[in-house]
C-alpha cells in the first residue's frame, strides 16, 4: 500500500513535465513564426535580389501598421532563380499565421522550399487573394493605406507539420500542468473514487 504523500508527489511531478513539454513546443515553433530575416523591402521598392545559403523551407510575410489596411489585394509576388529566370512556385500559406507587436502586425502569405541559390523577388500588378479576402480588405478605408509603412519579408521557416504537431503538444502540456496541480491537491478524493487503497 503506497502512502498518500507518494501519490501526491507523483501527481505534482506532472507539472514540471508539462512545463518541459511547453518549452520544447515553443522552441519547435520558434522558426515557424520568428525565423531569421533574409531580406525585407518596402512595398515601394518592387524587387530585390537575395541569396539562400542553405536548403530548406522559407516564408514570405507582409508587415504593416497595426489596425491599418494593407495593399494585399493590389499586387502579386513573383520569385525567380537568378540568373536563369526560372520561376519558383509560391503556394499560399495554409494557416496564415500572424503576429502582432505594440504598433505593427505581420502575416505569413506564402511559403516555399528552396535550394542554395540566388533569387529575385518581384512585386507585380494584379492580385492573388481570394474573393473573400478581397471583400474583407474593403472593410478598411483606402485612406489608411500607407505604402511607406508596409514591407515584404523573406524569413527562414519550418514545414507546416510543425504547426500541426504543436497542437496536441500544447494540449498535453496544459493537461499535465493543470491536471497535475489539481490532482495533487485532490489526491485523497481521486484515490477513493478509483478504489485505490492508500496509507497516511
Amino acid at each position: 500500500m503506497m502512502s498518500l504523500i507518494l501519490f501526491r508527489i507523483a501527481f505534482f511531478c506532472l507539472v514540471p513535465i508539462g512545463i518541459f513539454v511547453l518549452v520544447k513546443t515553443i522552441q519547435l515553433l520558434k522558426h515557424v513564426f520568428s525565423g531569421d530575416i533574409l531580406v525585407e523591402i518596402p512595398f515601394t521598392q518592387k524587387e530585390t535580389v537575395f541569396k539562400i545559403t542553405k536548403p530548406g523551407v522559407y516564408a514570405i510575410w507582409q508587415k504593416g501598421q497595426l489596425f491599418q489596411r494593407t495593399p494585399i489585394d493590389k499586387f502579386k509576388l513573383e520569385l525567380t532563380i537568378e540568373p536563369s529566370g526560372e520561376e519558383v512556385a509560391l503556394p499560399k500559406s495554409f494557416f496564415s499565421p500572424h503576429l502582432n507587436s505594440m504598433d505593427t502586425a505581420r502575416m505569413e502569405m506564402n511559403r516555399f522550399s528552396a535550394d542554395s541559390n540566388t533569387y529575385k523577388l518581384r512585386i507585380t500588378e494584379g492580385t492573388s487573394v481570394t474573393l473573400f479576402e478581397k471583400q474583407f480588405s474593403k472593410l478598411f478605408p483606402t485612406k489608411n493605406l500607407d505604402y511607406a509603412k508596409y514591407f515584404i519579408q523573406v524569413r527562414e521557416s519550418r514545414p507546416v507539420y510543425y504547426i500541426i504537431a504543436a497542437i496536441p503538444l500544447f494540449t498535453l502540456s496544459a493537461f499535465c500542468m493543470i491536471g497535475g496541480l489539481v490532482a495533487g491537491f485532490m489526491t485523497p478524493n481521486i484515490l477513493t473514487n478509483l478504489g485505490i487503497p492508500f496509507g497516511n
